[in-house]
Protein backbone atom coordinates (compact mmCIF):
# COMPACT_ATOMS: atom_id res chain seq x y z
CA UNK A 1 0.00 0.00 0.00
CA UNK A 2 1.04 3.38 -0.93
CA UNK A 3 0.26 6.34 1.15
CA UNK A 4 0.24 9.63 -0.01
CA UNK A 5 0.88 12.31 2.77
CA UNK A 6 -1.22 15.86 1.94
CA UNK A 7 1.59 18.69 1.88
CA UNK A 8 1.42 21.99 3.31
CA UNK A 9 1.64 24.42 0.68
CA UNK A 10 4.53 27.79 1.07
CA UNK A 11 4.85 30.77 -0.37
CA UNK A 12 8.63 32.23 -1.01
CA UNK A 13 9.38 32.24 1.93
CA UNK A 14 8.79 28.79 2.91
CA UNK A 15 6.27 29.03 5.55
CA UNK A 16 2.65 27.71 5.23
CA UNK A 17 0.32 29.80 2.74
CA UNK A 18 -2.55 31.90 3.85
CA UNK A 19 -5.24 29.60 4.90
CA UNK A 20 -3.43 26.47 5.62
CA UNK A 21 -3.97 24.81 1.72
CA UNK A 22 -3.15 21.38 1.34
CA UNK A 23 -3.23 19.37 -1.49
CA UNK A 24 -2.80 15.40 -2.93
CA UNK A 25 -0.90 14.11 -5.40
CA UNK A 26 -1.42 10.59 -7.12
CA UNK A 27 1.38 9.12 -8.97
CA UNK A 28 0.31 7.54 -12.16
CA UNK A 29 3.12 5.42 -11.85
CA UNK A 30 2.37 1.90 -9.79
CA UNK A 31 4.38 -0.98 -9.85
CA UNK A 32 1.79 -4.35 -9.83
CA UNK A 33 2.79 -6.73 -6.76
CA UNK A 34 5.47 -9.18 -7.53
CA UNK A 35 5.81 -7.56 -11.00
CA UNK A 36 9.52 -6.79 -9.72
CA UNK A 37 12.73 -9.14 -10.72
CA UNK A 38 14.71 -9.53 -7.96
CA UNK A 39 17.87 -9.95 -9.28
CA UNK A 40 18.22 -6.16 -9.31
CA UNK A 41 15.95 -2.89 -10.66
CA UNK A 42 15.13 -3.97 -13.98
CA UNK A 43 13.01 -0.88 -14.29
CA UNK A 44 16.38 0.78 -14.65
CA UNK A 45 15.74 0.69 -18.60
CA UNK A 46 12.05 2.02 -18.55
CA UNK A 47 14.38 5.56 -17.72
CA UNK A 48 13.57 7.91 -20.34
CA UNK A 49 17.43 9.01 -21.94
CA UNK A 50 17.85 12.29 -21.61
CA UNK A 51 20.52 14.93 -22.30
CA UNK A 52 22.65 15.71 -20.22
CA UNK A 53 22.50 19.27 -21.52
CA UNK A 54 21.05 21.97 -19.81
CA UNK A 55 20.06 19.83 -17.23
CA UNK A 56 19.25 21.15 -13.45
CA UNK A 57 21.09 20.06 -10.62
CA UNK A 58 19.70 17.09 -8.45
CA UNK A 59 20.19 16.65 -4.57
CA UNK A 60 19.78 12.76 -3.37
CA UNK A 61 19.84 11.82 0.22
CA UNK A 62 19.63 8.09 1.03
CA UNK A 63 19.50 7.23 4.22
CA UNK A 64 19.80 3.85 5.55
CA UNK A 65 19.22 2.46 8.62
CA UNK A 66 21.03 -0.56 10.83
CA UNK A 67 24.06 0.56 8.75
CA UNK A 68 27.31 0.50 10.13
CA UNK A 69 30.69 1.91 8.61
CA UNK A 70 32.84 -0.43 9.94
CA UNK A 71 30.86 -3.50 7.74
CA UNK A 72 31.09 -1.41 4.36
CA UNK A 73 34.69 -2.11 2.46
CA UNK A 74 35.10 1.39 1.54
CA UNK A 75 35.59 1.74 5.30
CA UNK A 76 38.36 -0.54 5.36
CA UNK A 77 36.00 -4.08 6.65
CA UNK A 78 37.90 -7.53 5.23
CA UNK A 79 34.61 -8.69 3.18
CA UNK A 80 33.59 -7.08 -0.06
CA UNK A 81 30.25 -5.49 1.19
CA UNK A 82 30.00 -2.43 -0.96
CA UNK A 83 31.58 -2.31 -4.38
CA UNK A 84 29.29 -0.19 -5.60
CA UNK A 85 29.23 2.83 -2.67
CA UNK A 86 33.41 2.15 -3.24
CA UNK A 87 32.87 3.35 -6.77
CA UNK A 88 30.83 6.32 -5.34
CA UNK A 89 33.09 7.14 -2.92
CA UNK A 90 36.25 7.39 -5.47
CA UNK A 91 34.11 10.12 -7.03
CA UNK A 92 33.88 11.78 -3.83
CA UNK A 93 34.76 11.75 -0.17
CA UNK A 94 33.67 9.81 2.78
CA UNK A 95 34.00 11.22 6.09
CA UNK A 96 35.99 8.70 8.52
CA UNK A 97 34.54 9.65 11.75
CA UNK A 98 30.69 10.71 11.46
CA UNK A 99 28.44 10.25 14.31
CA UNK A 100 24.51 9.55 14.23
CA UNK A 101 22.60 11.73 16.59
CA UNK A 102 20.53 8.92 17.89
CA UNK A 103 20.61 5.12 17.80
CA UNK A 104 16.80 4.87 17.05
CA UNK A 105 14.51 5.52 14.02
CA UNK A 106 12.43 8.12 14.60
CA UNK A 107 14.83 10.85 16.96
CA UNK A 108 17.47 9.65 13.96
CA UNK A 109 15.59 11.35 10.85
CA UNK A 110 14.48 14.04 13.14
CA UNK A 111 17.93 14.98 13.14
CA UNK A 112 18.49 14.47 9.54
CA UNK A 113 15.58 16.66 8.49
CA UNK A 114 15.75 18.99 10.37
CA UNK A 115 20.00 19.92 10.93
CA UNK A 116 19.10 19.33 14.77
CA UNK A 117 19.78 17.69 18.05
CA UNK A 118 16.87 14.86 17.69
CA UNK A 119 15.92 15.89 21.50
CA UNK A 120 13.69 18.82 20.22
CA UNK A 121 11.67 15.97 18.68
CA UNK A 122 11.18 14.26 22.50
CA UNK A 123 7.36 15.31 23.59
CA UNK A 124 6.54 15.98 26.99
CA UNK A 125 3.67 13.33 28.10
CA UNK A 126 2.13 11.96 31.06
CA UNK A 127 4.42 9.52 33.07
CA UNK A 128 1.26 6.58 31.33
CA UNK A 129 2.60 7.27 27.57
CA UNK A 130 6.10 6.87 28.52
CA UNK A 131 6.27 3.21 28.14
CA UNK A 132 4.74 4.18 24.28
CA UNK A 133 7.61 5.00 22.57
CA UNK A 134 6.02 6.13 19.08
CA UNK A 135 3.82 8.34 20.57
CA UNK A 136 6.84 10.63 22.33
CA UNK A 137 7.63 11.56 19.30
CA UNK A 138 7.18 14.91 17.24
CA UNK A 139 9.10 17.03 14.81
CA UNK A 140 8.44 20.91 16.31
CA UNK A 141 6.89 23.30 13.56
CA UNK A 142 9.28 26.12 14.94
CA UNK A 143 12.39 23.62 13.79
CA UNK A 144 14.07 24.43 10.91
CA UNK A 145 12.94 21.70 7.79
CA UNK A 146 15.07 20.95 5.14
CA UNK A 147 12.99 20.43 2.67
CA UNK A 148 11.09 23.48 3.60
CA UNK A 149 14.23 25.27 2.61
CA UNK A 150 14.65 23.63 -0.98
CA UNK A 151 11.41 24.38 -1.51
CA UNK A 152 11.39 27.82 -0.81
CA UNK A 153 14.20 28.10 -3.35
CA UNK A 154 12.46 26.79 -6.26
CA UNK A 155 13.64 22.88 -5.82
CA UNK A 156 10.93 20.10 -6.46
CA UNK A 157 10.87 17.90 -3.47
CA UNK A 158 10.09 14.40 -2.94
CA UNK A 159 10.64 11.72 0.18
CA UNK A 160 9.95 7.44 -0.53
CA UNK A 161 10.04 6.23 3.23
CA UNK A 162 10.31 2.98 4.16
CA UNK A 163 8.55 2.86 7.41
CA UNK A 164 5.22 4.20 8.87
CA UNK A 165 6.42 5.63 11.65
CA UNK A 166 8.30 8.31 9.58
CA UNK A 167 4.55 9.84 8.89
CA UNK A 168 3.15 12.89 8.97
CA UNK A 169 1.66 12.30 12.12
CA UNK A 170 5.15 12.47 13.88
CA UNK A 171 5.77 15.86 12.14
CA UNK A 172 7.66 14.11 9.09
CA UNK A 173 6.50 15.38 5.55
CA UNK A 174 6.88 19.33 5.79
CA UNK A 175 7.97 20.53 2.86
CA UNK A 176 7.88 17.88 0.48
CA UNK A 177 5.80 18.15 -2.78
CA UNK A 178 5.71 14.12 -2.40
CA UNK A 179 6.04 12.29 0.83
CA UNK A 180 5.35 8.58 -0.14
CA UNK A 181 5.02 6.21 2.71
CA UNK A 182 5.54 3.09 1.49
CA UNK A 183 4.54 -0.16 3.19
CA UNK A 184 5.54 -3.45 1.87
CA UNK A 185 3.19 -5.02 -0.67
CA UNK A 186 3.56 -8.81 1.15
CA UNK A 187 5.08 -9.89 4.32
CA UNK A 188 6.73 -12.71 3.04
CA UNK A 189 8.62 -11.18 -0.24
CA UNK A 190 11.83 -10.99 -0.64
CA UNK A 191 13.13 -7.98 1.93
CA UNK A 192 15.19 -6.05 -1.37
CA UNK A 193 11.82 -6.12 -3.52
CA UNK A 194 10.90 -3.37 -1.17
CA UNK A 195 13.76 -1.36 -1.46
CA UNK A 196 13.53 -2.03 -5.15
CA UNK A 197 10.16 0.01 -5.02
CA UNK A 198 11.62 2.92 -3.31
CA UNK A 199 14.10 3.23 -5.84
CA UNK A 200 11.94 2.61 -8.45
CA UNK A 201 9.29 5.50 -7.10
CA UNK A 202 12.17 7.54 -7.07
CA UNK A 203 12.87 7.28 -10.49
CA UNK A 204 9.38 7.37 -11.76
CA UNK A 205 9.48 10.60 -10.01
CA UNK A 206 12.58 11.88 -12.30
CA UNK A 207 11.41 11.00 -15.33
CA UNK A 208 8.43 13.29 -14.84
CA UNK A 209 10.31 16.58 -13.70
CA UNK A 210 11.23 18.78 -16.23
CA UNK A 211 15.64 18.80 -17.33
CA UNK A 212 15.63 22.36 -16.26
CA UNK A 213 14.08 22.00 -12.84
CA UNK A 214 16.28 21.66 -9.62
CA UNK A 215 15.18 19.15 -7.17
CA UNK A 216 15.64 17.28 -3.66
CA UNK A 217 14.60 13.98 -2.79
CA UNK A 218 15.05 12.16 0.57
CA UNK A 219 15.04 8.21 -0.10
CA UNK A 220 14.98 6.27 3.51
CA UNK A 221 15.60 2.03 3.38
CA UNK A 222 14.98 -0.46 5.99
CA UNK A 223 16.17 -3.36 4.18
CA UNK A 224 18.58 -4.13 6.74
CA UNK A 225 16.23 -3.44 9.32
CA UNK A 226 13.22 -5.39 8.25
CA UNK A 227 15.17 -8.67 6.70
CA UNK A 228 15.93 -10.04 10.14
CA UNK A 229 11.78 -10.82 10.62
CA UNK A 230 11.49 -11.91 7.07
CA UNK A 231 11.86 -15.25 5.23
CA UNK A 232 15.28 -16.42 4.94
CA UNK A 233 16.09 -16.57 1.59
CA UNK A 234 16.50 -18.94 -0.59
CA UNK A 235 19.69 -17.96 -2.77
CA UNK A 236 22.99 -19.34 -1.62
CA UNK A 237 24.55 -16.77 1.04
CA UNK A 238 27.40 -14.72 -0.46
CA UNK A 239 29.85 -14.70 2.60
CA UNK A 240 30.57 -17.76 5.24
CA UNK A 241 29.77 -17.51 8.84
CA UNK A 242 33.08 -16.57 10.80
CA UNK A 243 34.19 -19.69 12.59
CA UNK A 244 35.37 -17.67 16.06
CA UNK A 245 31.63 -16.28 15.66
CA UNK A 246 29.99 -19.66 16.61
CA UNK A 247 28.43 -18.84 19.72
CA UNK A 248 24.56 -19.64 19.71
CA UNK A 249 23.15 -16.41 21.71
CA UNK A 250 19.81 -17.25 23.45
CA UNK A 251 16.55 -15.85 22.09
CA UNK A 252 14.35 -13.31 24.21
CA UNK A 253 10.98 -13.41 25.24
CA UNK A 254 10.75 -9.34 24.40
CA UNK A 255 12.13 -6.89 21.91
CA UNK A 256 14.63 -5.22 23.96
CA UNK A 257 16.87 -7.01 26.12
CA UNK A 258 20.60 -7.67 26.62
CA UNK A 259 22.78 -10.23 25.73
CA UNK A 260 19.90 -11.86 23.79
CA UNK A 261 18.40 -11.74 19.94
CA UNK A 262 15.18 -10.24 20.39
CA UNK A 263 12.12 -12.20 19.50
CA UNK A 264 11.01 -10.38 16.68
CA UNK A 265 13.91 -10.94 14.62
CA UNK A 266 14.30 -14.34 15.60
CA UNK A 267 13.72 -16.25 12.26
CA UNK A 268 12.47 -19.71 14.19
CA UNK A 269 16.11 -21.56 14.21
CA UNK A 270 19.10 -21.92 15.73
CA UNK A 271 21.62 -19.28 14.15
CA UNK A 272 24.91 -18.48 15.30
CA UNK A 273 26.37 -14.95 16.08
CA UNK A 274 28.49 -15.79 12.76
CA UNK A 275 25.32 -16.86 11.05
CA UNK A 276 23.78 -13.27 11.89
CA UNK A 277 26.66 -11.19 10.82
CA UNK A 278 27.26 -13.05 7.39
CA UNK A 279 23.42 -12.73 7.09
CA UNK A 280 23.78 -9.00 7.71
CA UNK A 281 26.95 -8.78 4.85
CA UNK A 282 25.03 -10.30 2.52
CA UNK A 283 22.00 -8.10 2.92
CA UNK A 284 24.36 -5.03 2.30
CA UNK A 285 25.77 -6.74 -0.56
CA UNK A 286 22.25 -6.83 -1.76
CA UNK A 287 21.09 -3.77 -0.83
CA UNK A 288 24.84 -2.13 -2.88
CA UNK A 289 23.71 -3.91 -5.93
CA UNK A 290 20.47 -2.20 -5.85
CA UNK A 291 22.03 0.89 -5.20
CA UNK A 292 24.56 0.89 -8.03
CA UNK A 293 21.89 -0.28 -10.38
CA UNK A 294 20.00 3.44 -9.09
CA UNK A 295 23.07 4.88 -9.98
CA UNK A 296 23.38 3.55 -13.53
CA UNK A 297 19.44 4.64 -13.69
CA UNK A 298 20.74 8.05 -13.17
CA UNK A 299 23.16 8.15 -15.71
CA UNK A 300 21.00 6.74 -18.15
CA UNK A 301 18.34 9.52 -17.66
CA UNK A 302 21.46 12.14 -17.42
CA UNK A 303 20.84 13.03 -14.21
CA UNK A 304 24.02 11.36 -12.50
CA UNK A 305 26.64 14.09 -13.41
CA UNK A 306 24.50 16.60 -12.32
CA UNK A 307 23.63 15.25 -8.70
CA UNK A 308 25.18 15.24 -5.36
CA UNK A 309 24.33 12.30 -3.94
CA UNK A 310 24.70 11.30 -0.19
CA UNK A 311 24.73 7.84 1.58
CA UNK A 312 23.79 7.72 5.00
CA UNK A 313 23.78 4.98 7.98
CA UNK A 314 21.03 6.62 9.72
CA UNK A 315 22.51 4.44 12.84
CA UNK A 316 23.95 1.19 13.18
CA UNK A 317 23.49 -2.07 14.68
CA UNK A 318 25.22 -4.43 16.97
CA UNK A 319 25.91 -8.12 17.32
CA UNK A 320 26.38 -8.26 21.27
CA UNK A 321 29.52 -5.78 21.54
CA UNK A 322 27.84 -3.00 23.81
CA UNK A 323 25.18 -5.87 25.21
CA UNK A 324 22.53 -5.66 22.09
CA UNK A 325 22.21 -8.50 19.78
CA UNK A 326 20.58 -7.66 16.25
CA UNK A 327 19.68 -4.42 17.45
CA UNK A 328 20.42 -0.65 17.84
CA UNK A 329 19.90 1.43 20.66
CA UNK A 330 22.81 2.11 22.80
CA UNK A 331 25.72 4.73 22.24
CA UNK A 332 28.52 2.20 21.42
CA UNK A 333 30.40 2.70 18.16
CA UNK A 334 28.58 -0.25 16.96
CA UNK A 335 25.34 1.61 17.17
CA UNK A 336 26.37 5.35 16.06
CA UNK A 337 29.29 4.95 13.62
CA UNK A 338 27.98 5.33 10.43
CA UNK A 339 29.21 6.14 6.85
CA UNK A 340 28.40 9.35 5.21
CA UNK A 341 29.70 8.97 1.78
CA UNK A 342 29.20 12.44 -0.74
CA UNK A 343 29.62 12.33 -4.16
CA UNK A 344 29.37 16.25 -5.49
CA UNK A 345 28.07 16.56 -8.93
CA UNK A 346 30.82 17.25 -11.02
CA UNK A 347 30.37 20.60 -12.01
CA UNK A 348 32.11 21.31 -8.61
CA UNK A 349 35.55 19.74 -9.88
CA UNK A 350 36.76 18.41 -7.21
CA UNK A 351 39.20 15.57 -6.66
CA UNK A 352 37.38 12.49 -5.52
CA UNK A 353 38.27 9.56 -3.12
CA UNK A 354 39.15 11.41 -0.67
CA UNK A 355 38.73 10.66 3.15
CA UNK A 356 37.82 13.23 5.39
CA UNK A 357 39.31 13.25 8.94
CA UNK A 358 37.77 14.91 12.37
CA UNK A 359 34.43 14.04 13.53
CA UNK A 360 31.37 15.00 11.96
CA UNK A 361 27.90 14.58 13.17
CA UNK A 362 24.43 13.30 11.30
CA UNK A 363 23.05 16.94 12.16
CA UNK A 364 25.72 18.68 9.96
CA UNK A 365 23.80 17.22 7.02
CA UNK A 366 21.47 19.55 6.32
CA UNK A 367 23.77 22.86 6.91
CA UNK A 368 26.04 21.18 4.28
CA UNK A 369 23.56 20.20 1.41
CA UNK A 370 21.96 23.94 1.68
CA UNK A 371 25.63 25.23 1.52
CA UNK A 372 26.69 23.83 -1.18
CA UNK A 373 23.43 24.67 -3.17
CA UNK A 374 24.44 28.11 -2.41
CA UNK A 375 20.95 28.56 -0.34
CA UNK A 376 21.02 30.82 3.23
CA UNK A 377 21.01 28.51 6.54
CA UNK A 378 18.14 29.37 8.46
CA UNK A 379 18.42 30.23 11.98
CA UNK A 380 18.32 27.06 14.53
CA UNK A 381 20.34 24.54 12.78
CA UNK A 382 22.25 22.96 15.28
CA UNK A 383 24.54 21.43 12.95
CA UNK A 384 27.78 22.95 11.29
CA UNK A 385 28.26 22.36 7.28
CA UNK A 386 30.91 20.08 6.20
CA UNK A 387 30.80 22.28 2.66
CA UNK A 388 34.45 23.42 2.69
CA UNK A 389 35.74 19.42 3.26
CA UNK A 390 33.58 18.58 0.17
CA UNK A 391 34.39 21.11 -1.80
CA UNK A 392 38.09 20.05 -1.20
CA UNK A 393 39.41 23.48 0.52
CA UNK A 394 40.15 21.44 3.81
CA UNK A 395 41.31 17.69 4.20
CA UNK A 396 39.34 17.95 7.99
CA UNK A 397 35.59 18.48 9.28
CA UNK A 398 34.76 21.28 10.93
CA UNK A 399 36.72 21.46 14.18
CA UNK A 400 34.36 21.17 17.81
CA UNK A 401 35.85 19.48 20.88
CA UNK A 402 32.30 17.02 21.10
CA UNK A 403 29.26 15.95 19.02
CA UNK A 404 26.44 14.50 21.18
CA UNK A 405 24.22 11.76 20.93
CA UNK A 406 21.22 10.89 22.66
CA UNK A 407 17.22 9.52 22.61
CA UNK A 408 18.53 5.87 22.85
CA UNK A 409 17.04 3.66 24.66
CA UNK A 410 18.24 4.65 28.31
CA UNK A 411 17.72 8.70 29.41
CA UNK A 412 21.00 10.49 28.97
CA UNK A 413 23.57 11.22 26.18
CA UNK A 414 27.07 10.73 25.31
CA UNK A 415 29.89 13.22 24.85
CA UNK A 416 31.78 12.41 22.09
CA UNK A 417 35.54 13.64 21.29
CA UNK A 418 37.91 12.22 18.64
CA UNK A 419 39.15 9.86 21.25
CA UNK A 420 37.42 10.21 24.21
CA UNK A 421 33.40 9.33 25.03
CA UNK A 422 31.11 9.97 28.14
CA UNK A 423 28.49 8.10 28.55
CA UNK A 424 25.77 9.80 31.21
CA UNK A 425 23.13 7.22 31.52
CA UNK A 426 20.00 6.78 33.48
CA UNK A 427 19.70 2.82 33.61
CA UNK A 428 16.16 3.17 34.66
CA UNK A 429 15.07 5.72 32.30
CA UNK A 430 14.32 3.56 29.59
CA UNK A 431 10.71 2.64 27.69
CA UNK A 432 10.87 -1.25 28.05
CA UNK A 433 10.44 -2.56 31.60
CA UNK A 434 12.55 -5.85 30.34
CA UNK A 435 15.38 -3.81 29.70
CA UNK A 436 15.50 -2.03 32.82
CA UNK A 437 16.16 -5.28 34.87
CA UNK A 438 18.09 -6.67 32.95
CA UNK A 439 20.72 -3.44 33.16
CA UNK A 440 24.11 -4.73 32.92
CA UNK A 441 23.23 -8.19 33.76
CA UNK A 442 21.57 -7.79 37.22
CA UNK A 443 18.57 -5.47 39.25
CA UNK A 444 20.57 -3.73 42.23
CA UNK A 445 19.95 -0.72 44.06
CA UNK A 446 22.89 1.01 41.91
CA UNK A 447 20.67 0.80 38.91
CA UNK A 448 18.29 3.24 40.44
CA UNK A 449 21.38 6.14 39.77
CA UNK A 450 22.65 7.64 37.19
CA UNK A 451 25.94 5.96 35.44
CA UNK A 452 29.14 8.01 34.03
CA UNK A 453 30.98 5.97 32.03
CA UNK A 454 34.09 7.29 30.44
CA UNK A 455 36.65 5.27 28.15
CA UNK A 456 38.86 5.73 25.21
CA UNK A 457 37.09 4.54 22.04
CA UNK A 458 40.53 4.43 20.04
CA UNK A 459 41.69 2.07 22.59
CA UNK A 460 38.78 0.16 24.23
CA UNK A 461 35.35 1.42 22.17
CA UNK A 462 33.53 -1.06 24.10
CA UNK A 463 34.33 -1.28 28.08
CA UNK A 464 31.80 -3.47 29.82
CA UNK A 465 28.56 -2.60 30.94
CA UNK A 466 29.21 -2.60 34.67
CA UNK A 467 32.81 -1.83 34.19
CA UNK A 468 34.71 1.61 35.35
CA UNK A 469 36.78 2.70 33.09
CA UNK A 470 39.38 5.22 34.86
CA UNK A 471 39.83 8.98 33.12
CA UNK A 472 43.58 10.39 32.44
CA UNK A 473 43.74 13.44 34.84
CA UNK A 474 42.04 16.20 33.69
CA UNK A 475 40.64 14.69 30.75
CA UNK A 476 36.94 13.86 31.52
CA UNK A 477 36.19 17.62 32.98
CA UNK A 478 35.41 18.88 29.71
CA UNK A 479 33.03 16.24 28.85
CA UNK A 480 31.31 15.88 32.27
CA UNK A 481 30.95 19.91 32.34
CA UNK A 482 29.63 19.88 28.61
CA UNK A 483 26.86 17.08 29.11
CA UNK A 484 25.46 19.06 32.29
CA UNK A 485 25.16 22.61 30.05
CA UNK A 486 23.79 20.10 26.75
CA UNK A 487 21.26 18.01 29.01
CA UNK A 488 20.47 21.24 30.64
CA UNK A 489 19.92 23.27 27.02
CA UNK A 490 17.83 20.21 25.80
CA UNK A 491 15.51 20.01 28.35
CA UNK A 492 14.76 23.96 27.84
CA UNK A 493 14.54 23.70 24.76
CA UNK A 494 12.01 20.75 24.55
CA UNK A 495 10.15 22.96 26.84
CA UNK A 496 10.28 25.88 24.13
CA UNK A 497 9.76 24.05 21.29
CA UNK A 498 7.24 21.74 22.06
CA UNK A 499 5.13 23.75 24.29
CA UNK A 500 4.54 21.53 27.19
CA UNK A 501 1.18 22.06 28.80
CA UNK A 502 2.41 23.50 32.43
CA UNK A 503 5.58 23.91 31.65
CA UNK A 504 5.45 27.58 31.80
CA UNK A 505 7.38 30.63 30.14
CA UNK A 506 11.10 30.47 29.76
CA UNK A 507 12.98 33.39 31.76
CA UNK A 508 14.42 35.82 29.59
CA UNK A 509 18.45 34.29 30.48
CA UNK A 510 17.60 31.16 29.56
CA UNK A 511 16.05 32.05 26.19
CA UNK A 512 18.86 34.24 26.06
CA UNK A 513 21.72 31.61 26.69
CA UNK A 514 19.68 29.25 24.17
CA UNK A 515 19.66 31.91 21.11
CA UNK A 516 23.98 32.50 21.95
CA UNK A 517 24.67 29.56 21.91
CA UNK A 518 22.79 29.26 18.75
CA UNK A 519 20.48 26.46 19.35
CA UNK A 520 17.31 29.37 18.15
CA UNK A 521 17.13 31.75 16.45
CA UNK A 522 18.23 35.30 17.48
CA UNK A 523 14.70 36.76 17.01
CA UNK A 524 13.60 34.15 20.37
CA UNK A 525 16.18 36.26 22.24
CA UNK A 526 15.02 38.88 24.78
CA UNK A 527 15.65 42.31 23.98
Amino acid sequence: MIRVVAAPCHDASGWLSAGGRFWLRLSPFALPRRALPTLGLALVAACDARPAAGVAPGVLVIAIDGLRADHLSVYGYDRDTSPALNELAQQGLCFADAQASAPQILPAHAALLTGCEPAIARQFLPPEFEGTSERRWHVPARAPQLAVEFLAAGYATAAFVDSPLLSAAHGFGLGFQRYEVLEPEDAEAWEGAQTTRILGRFLQWQRELPADRPWFAYLHLAQLERSWSQPEKAAEAYFPPRPELSFVPPVANTDSVFFAVPRSRWRGRVRTLGDCEAAYDDEIHSLDAALGDLFAGLRRAGRFDSTSIHVLGTFGLQFGEAGLILRAGRYSPADLCVPWITRPRTTLGVAGGRRAAGIASLIDVAPTLLELEGLPLPPGLHGRSQAAVVRGTTERAVERPFVFASCGLQEGCAVIGERYVLEYLIPLGTADAQLRRSWAGQWSELALQPRVRFYDRRANPYPPLDGEVSAPDGEIGPFRQAAVEWLNDMRDLCRLLQAAPGAGALDREVLRRLAQRGYTSPADAPR
